[in-house]
């Protein structure tokens, strides 16, 4: 690597001014000065992880209210961690066999409303996740054994059976709940545990501005302790799950800092002052608008809605987050929130300076798409409907699809079949450009391959998109985050 002061560039890789919040993809948050400065003073000496951690969970236990803690490597190992000791406990008979939990009690009831990506965290423990709606769901679903019960914090208010009821019903028979609440704000104590979860999950490189790659698993200390003997240097399933002495320190100092130093109103002072400089320079765009966004429910980070005439600025909202990426400064724009004609600005990552940046550059973006025109569609150069046999060649394996297409015009639909995979297709042709969507829902997330490719001499073929996105982030970066494939289509006699 060539000496550069950015280690970054030294890499060919270009940061980015990030308007996105805290999204791993991005690098979560930058860590606090006094979070990098414990941290290098942590690496210079060595300490027994176990008895770090006791004293870990002595401190956590007293900052944040909880009986006690524990520090994992990110929010999601703290699910996996919380669910492998409710399944398992501290007994060497069950964990050395997860994740095959048959004869043991593996099934863990989750609202359909709160269902979300990272549960595969639960199931990769060996667990069986049981979805209820409703009262009388739950009382079916507890006629037999249940692990745990497992909520998403942003999410358990779309449920009619809140936590309150959740408790008093599990709580006698001796099931215990867990809520991740990874992208919240940690609170003193944690309003879950007050209502009657028994664990909690925070993320540590999020809004606490940690190490990127930690977690925080909070609550009833057998539980949280049982979680720990499952995790690394403990040689059971979390092994993997790997938490280094200075992550441990660097969490505690950035939970130290966040109860006793950080001013809430500054920050939140900054943030509106940020929105208000960008909105005040797209706003001296005839045709652009924007509107303040009151954060909702557990998020408390505002947000700015920017909006724009197509007719006057002929270019989307992924577009414009394209050419704000490939721009100098480059931008981050949120693709969870872009439309036809607008998009979201969320400022909790923006350092001093870079809300003007941001403005200037997106007012850019929308006046130099005023050369641009409006590109007619071209109407389909051939007619494809019919039976389709597709391959696509992933990095390593393939997979065949039964591909039924059905034509009108331009715009494509239909079905599309393969083993342990099948669901709604659609797609248009444009010329001789093919576009085709795949989706699926499995569990907790909508398996999604994106196509692009030509028809030729009556065959198809072209590059794929493949990922799969939750319902909360369903974006164009979570929708193609398993890389890219080939594909290649001919008809079925």
């Amino acid at each position: 690597m060539s000496a550069n002061s950015n280690p970054y560039l030294a890499l060919g890789v270009r940061p980015f001014i990030n308007c996105c919040s805290v999204r791993t993809v991005h690098g979560g948050s930058l860590m606090l000065p006094q979070v990098r400065e414990a941290m290098a003073a942590a690496s210079r000496w060595f300490v027994n992880l176990d008895e770090l951690m006791e004293a870990a969970g002595r401190r956590l236990a007293e900052l944040t209210g909880a009986e006690w803690g524990i520090v994992t490597c990110g929010s999601a190992a703290a699910v996996a961690l919380g669910t492998a000791a409710c399944v398992a406990g501290n007994d060497p008979v069950k964990m050395l066999r997860l994740p095959f939990t048959d004869g043991m009690v593996n099934r863990v009831v989750i609202p359909r409303t709160q269902r979300f990506a990272y549960d595969q965290a639960v199931r990769m423990i060996g667990c069986h996740i049981v979805e209820i709606d409703t009262r009388a769901e739950l009382d079916r679903a507890l006629d037999e054994p249940v692990a745990m019960v497992v909520l998403l914090g942003k999410q358990e208010h779309l449920c009619p059976v809140r936590l309150e009821e959740f408790a008093a019903i599990m709580k006698p028979r001796g099931i215990p709940i867990m809520v991740d609440a990874a992208s919240e704000h940690l609170e003193r104590p944690s309003p879950w545990l007050e209502r009657g979860a028994d664990l909690v999950v925070y993320s540590g490189g999020k809004f606490l501005r940690g190490p990127q790659t930690s977690g925080l698993l909070l609550g009833a200390k057998p539980l949280v302790e049982a979680a720990w003997r499952n995790a690394s240097p403990h040689q059971a399933l979390g092994r993997p799950m790997k938490v280094s002495k200075e992550d441990i320190v660097g969490v505690l100092t950035a939970v130290e800092h966040w109860f006793a130093e950080r001013d809430g109103a500054a920050e939140q002072q900054k943030w509106h002052d940020d929105l208000a400089t960008i909105a005040d320079q797209v706003g001296r765009l005839p045709g652009a608008a924007s509107e303040a966004i009151a954060p909702e429910g557990v998020d408390l980070v505002p947000r700015l809605r920017i909006s724009w005439d197509r007719a006057r600025y002929p270019i989307d909202g992924l577009g414009l987050r394209q050419r704000a990426l490939d721009g100098a400064p480059r931008i981050m724009l949120d693709d969870n929130s872009a439309t036809e004609n607008s998009i979201e600005i969320d400022p909790f990552q923006l350092q001093p300076g870079e809300a003007a940046q941001v403005g200037g550059a997106i007012a850019a973006v929308l006046s130099t798409s005023r050369q641009d025109r409006m590109k007619q569609p071209q109407p389909a150069s051939v007619e494809i409907g019919g039976e389709w046999e597709i391959c696509v060649d992933f990095l390593h394996g393939a997979r065949s699809h039964r591909l039924s297409i059905e034509q009108r015009g331009s715009d494509l639909s239909g079905r599309q079949r393969s083993a342990g995979f099948e669901g709604p297709v659609s797609g248009s042709l444009r010329g001789a450009a093919v576009r085709l969507a795949f989706s699926s829902r499995y569990e907790g997330t909508t398996i999604s391959y994106l196509f692009e490719g030509e028809i030729r001499d009556g065959r198809m073929s072209g590059t794929a998109l493949l990922g799969a996105a939750g319902d909360q982030n369903a974006g164009i970066l979570n929708r193609s985050q398993f890389g890219p494939g080939r594909w290649r289509a001919q008809r079925v006699a």
